[in-house]
């Protein structure tokens, strides 16, 4: 039987957002800050009008898993922070181990 944290890592890299995950799981340091256009270049299409409407779009899940967006970040071993939904900036930070 495979591990509900691996099976969460499967989707994280063949879903919707796996070029954000790679991209992530590719960092070195503690934190990277972006903008919503540094996500969606990564990405290659524009995130959804959610994401820039609705904070809660961009919260941690943890284990629970859930949105395909957070699972990209979160099973990459990243948090979101410091999300400025007027600048459309974000921080993400190395998650604990």
């Amino acid at each position: 039987m495979i591990a509900r944290r691996e099976l969460l890592r499967q989707a994280a890299q063949r879903g919707k957002y796996a070029p954000l995950h790679s991209y992530l799981a590719g960092l070195t340091g503690l934190e990277w800050r972006a903008t919503f256009g540094d996500i969606e270049r990564i990405l290659g299409f524009s995130l959804p009008d959610s994401a820039r409407i609705h904070r809660p779009w961009w919260a941690n899940q943890g284990q629970r898993g859930g949105h395909s967006h957070a699972l990209a970040w979160e099973m990459a071993s990243w948090k979101t922070s410091q999300v400025d939904m007027v600048n459309e900036t974000i921080a993400f930070v190395r998650a604990e181990a």
